[in-house]
């Protein structure tokens, strides 16, 4: 380990003793003692992103992908600013990270620079908590209470503040405590397994899962519960991470739609909330209630610091008689054929892809028929784009192939959303990265055609349709893969999909398929 010459030297060191050891950077003058300190530590791992939102989102996916916390490098308030969207979707997926951001010179801080910002409010809006580190702190523990911090329930990003002359200094001494969480809901009791089994055995009940009872163990539990409670099984929207496939129960997830999501809970007079939030519609609507049960429908939730899969795991062993999960069976389905269709996309990877595949999904209307296509999939890890904010995709999936890499990984990205955070795929390039990118190109934001109908809109002139379209130009998402060092083909059916997605398997480093699954013209 190296000897803390400056505080820097003293963050970096806490960090990786504490386990955080990889460094998503994005680094600027100001953090420049930061990076000198990276580079004496031989147990640091430093990645370079040519954007901050893909340093913030590569960290939320290395931390979905192995459950533990990496630190994120940034220069100033602009740059935080620049992550803050992924940073948005990391704290929504409930991911633990540190992100150090580096600041002015406290001296400096009296001037109106081009660079100066308002950082504690950048800060406070996306993280759990926020440090700040004064001249003659005990920097090391700063960073090691940040580290713990980030991992504790309900998990999430905590960000340190790092003035650029506290970093150049020599540490102090000056203890500091556990800076307040910036986003705290009102501190509720653990909630008693068997007041939660007593209200699932009344009639028509139901459970929500979320957070970390969607792993295979939890997924298990539950199916076991709901057939000894005669319960039904559900599953948040957007999950940080679901596994499923073969040897899991299948769970449906709660539908995306309002309509759809309100006919689903329809007939649930209890719903028991195990990681999960309440249910309510993405979006307000004309038609009625945010609020998807009914008016009359009893809610309970485990607390925000209970773990989801423990309580799980204690429910399970006050039962009498233990069920046996309903565990899936592989289901190959037909090769297909013809035109390349959503169906005939999820048709191929369900066919294809390996064992303990991670999957990071920003597909957004082609995803339809992709759970049920999965069911029979070999067992993989499911990424779900968690706070809305596009743009998760690519850089999720980079991240968690630093964090897994001997994970096979599959990004699924509509082509508005992957343009948003386009320079992951350099990123990949540059680490060598078992990735395969499949890009949906319909050269439209094809979502926003839905919303038009079911908002009863009518047919878009040409002015309003042109700011839902992607073409005149088309966006090349070969060329754009290739000059960033990518292998990259482009391919119009399912014969061809299924061909040149069995090549990127079996090519080493990262691959993109361009999947050209509709048209980009105009409405009229």
């Amino acid at each position: 380990m190296s000897t803390a010459s400056f505080g820097a030297q003293s963050v970096v060191d806490a960090l990786v003793e504490s386990g955080v050891t990889t460094f998503f950077a994005n680094p600027g003058t100001s953090e420049i003692h930061l990076v000198s300190a990276i580079d004496r530590n031989p147990n640091a791992r430093a990645v370079l992103c040519l954007f901050e939102g893909v340093a913030t989102g590569a960290a939320d996916g290395y931390a979905r992908a192995t459950g533990r916390p990496a630190a994120v490098l940034l220069h100033l308030g602009p740059g935080l600013a620049n992550g803050l969207a992924n940073l948005h979707n990391a704290r929504k997926a409930r991911s633990p990270m540190v992100v150090v951001v580096g600041e002015h010179a406290s001296n400096h801080l009296a001037y109106d620079t081009p660079l100066k910002s308002d950082l504690d409010a950048l800060a406070g809006y996306a993280a759990k908590a926020v440090f700040h580190m004064q001249p003659g702190d005990d920097l090391a523990a700063i960073s090691r209470n940040a580290a713990a911090l980030a991992v504790t329930a309900p998990c999430g990003p905590v960000i340190i503040v790092a003035n650029a002359d506290v970093m150049w200094s020599l540490p102090g001494g000056k203890p500091r405590g556990l800076a307040q969480p910036a986003h705290r809901n009102v501190d509720t009791p653990d909630l008693p397994p068997q007041q939660a089994l007593d209200f699932l055995r009344g009639e028509r009940s139901a459970v929500l899962l979320g957070g970390d009872a969607l792993c295979a163990e939890g997924i298990s539990l539950a199916d076991s519960l709901a057939q000894a409670t005669g319960s039904a099984l559900l599953v948040e929207t957007f999950n940080g991470r679901h596994e499923r496939g073969e040897g899991i129960p299948h769970v449906d997830r709660l539908p995306y739609f309002r309509e759809a999501a309100l006919d689903k809970l329809a007939s649930v007079d209890r719903l028991l909330l195990v990681g999960s939030r309440a249910p309510v519609a993405f979006f307000g609507s004309v038609e009625g209630s945010s609020v998807l049960t009914r008016p009359d429908a009893q809610l309970l939730a485990t607390a925000e610091t209970q773990s989801p899969l423990a309580m799980l795991r204690r429910m399970v062993a006050l039962l009498s008689k233990i069920p046996a999960p309903r565990l899936e069976e592989r289901k190959e389905l037909e090769a297909p054929v013809g035109p390349l269709t959503p169906k005939a996309i999820w048709a191929v990877v369900n066919r294809l892809m390996p064992e303990g595949a991670i999957v990071s999904d920003e597909s957004g209307v082609t995803s339809v028929g992709a759970d049920e296509a999965m069911r029979g999939a070999r067992r993989h890890a499911w990424l779900n784009l968690t706070g809305g904010s596009i743009g998760q995709g690519l850089p999720a999936g980079s991240g968690a192939a630093v964090g897994a890499p001997d994970a096979q990984v599959l990004v699924f990205h509509g082509d508005g959303g992957a343009m948003y955070t386009v320079q992951a795929l350099w990123t990949q390039a540059r680490e060598r990265s078992k990735v395969v990118n499949v890009i949906f190109r319909n050269d439209r934001y094809a979502i926003l055609d839905y919303e038009v109908k079911r908002h009863g809109l009518g047919v878009l002139g040409e002015k309003g349709a042109s700011m839902f379209s992607l073409a005149d130009p088309s966006l090349d998402w070969v060329s754009m893969a290739q000059a960033m060092g990518v292998k990259a083909s482009s391919v119009a059916t399912a014969e061809e999909f299924a061909a040149a997605f069995e090549e990127a398997l079996a090519t080493e480093g990262p691959v993109l398929i361009e999947a050209r699954v509709g048209s980009g013209k105009r409405s009229r």
